[in-house]
């Protein structure tokens, strides 16, 4: 158990700037996923919304190995 929260800590850490533009690209990521399923736009505009929300978590998830591997604990 331990370990399980030595890993939390070393990614929950409110007072880096880094920390909180992974919590908004996740949020706007679940944002686009939403809007995806609620709206169903058809041709180029769900491509490019799909395309968007990928992107975005792709960004989000190397920023939160960038937050994950800064942290030494």
């Amino acid at each position: 158990m331990k370990s399980a929260v030595s890993a939390l800590r070393r990614l929950w850490q409110p007072r880096r700037p880094l920390f909180w533009l992974v919590v908004a690209l996740n949020l706007l990521s679940s944002g686009m996923s939403s809007a995806l399923l609620v709206l169903q736009p058809t041709g180029p505009m769900r491509g490019l919304l799909v395309m968007l929300a990928l992107l975005n978590t792709l960004v989000g998830w190397w920023l939160l190995v960038r937050l994950w591997r800064e942290t030494q604990y």
